[in-house]
């Protein structure tokens, strides 16, 4: 079985149940190969790897590499255009060797993280601040288990701590839900440029947002104002503001005759479909049962 993904600049893909593939090379592509479960022969450059769970390696442009899996192995297989930003600050040395196989990542934590990346590629037109965050956690993945043992455990805290949270990636309910700041510059304690980020989201949050943006406003780079956004809220900026579009859409349901569509694509959602799954996984029940109770 293969369950493929596609982003810009990125391709994640997952084989299990037996899979094989032929000689091949990729001419702009790097690729990290890691099982997850069982074991996976690969052959790279006439060398033969016999990788288990929990060991990967990577292929560099224009290396041929092929491999195979058995019935009770699972690979996870990651392809990027560019190094990840936090390496290619660094320089290359670090990415251009092989991951060997005395270099280990969690296969739980992997499993984990693509969960979270498949769901992106379920929506039927992801939004492109989802697919930003996306791109951001495969990102930051890959510079971890790129950069070597000496990096790993730091960053693999920091990682949780920004990209943790509901298992559907999306949206967060009940006692997890985004803790809403106000936006009157009463939030005491609060840097004053992620008091502005919170200003700009409540002014405009029907209408398309960018990662880039919000940590210009933040005066910070990307990584930084996830992770500071995530330790205010609780949330990552995207499920931040599905969060509220789904209260503004409670408004809307109780104290307008608007129908469903309409609040619908007034909010920003670019489906009717993608409105009613974010608003019942928040409140429990579906819009229009929600307006049938009032």
């Amino acid at each position: 079985m293969e369950l493929n993904m596609t982003f810009n600049g990125l391709e994640l893909w997952k084989a299990s149940g037996g899979f094989a593939n032929e000689p091949h090379m990729h001419d702009d592509w790097y690729q990290v190969t890691l099982p997850i479960r069982g074991q996976c022969l690969l052959v790279q450059e006439q060398q033969t790897y016999t990788l288990q769970a929990g060991f990967g390696i990577i292929a560099h442009p224009r290396t041929e590499h092929f491999f195979e899996i058995g019935s009770d192995a699972a690979v996870i297989v990651i392809k990027f255009r560019n190094l990840p930003r936090g390496l290619a600050d660094r320089g290359s040395r670090s990415v251009h060797s092989e991951l060997q196989i005395t270099q280990a990542f969690d296969p739980a934590e992997i499993s984990r993280l693509f969960r979270g990346w498949h769901v992106t590629g379920l929506e039927d037109e992801p939004d492109p601040l989802l697919i930003q965050e996306t791109e951001l956690s495969v990102e930051q993945y890959l510079e971890r288990i790129l950069s070597g043992p000496e990096h790993s455990h730091i960053e693999a805290r920091e990682a949780g701590s920004i990209w943790s949270g509901s298992p559907e990636g999306l949206l967060l309910s009940g006692n997890n839900r985004p803790h809403f700041l106000g936006v009157t510059g009463s939030n005491l304690g609060i840097d004053p440029h992620m008091q502005r980020v919170l200003e700009y989201i409540h002014s405009d949050f029907t209408n398309p947002m960018d990662i880039d943006s919000m940590a210009a406003v933040a005066h910070q780079s990307r990584y930084h104002f996830m992770r500071s956004f995530k330790m205010l809220t609780g949330s990552t900026p995207y499920q931040y503001l599905l969060n509220l579009r789904v209260e503004e859409a409670v408004r809307c349901l109780r104290n307008t005759t608007e129908s469903v569509t309409e609040i619908s694509f007034a909010l920003g959602f670019s489906h009717v479909s993608q409105f009613y799954r974010a608003f019942q996984r928040v409140k429990g029940v579906t819009p229009m049962q929600f307006r049938n109770q009032l």
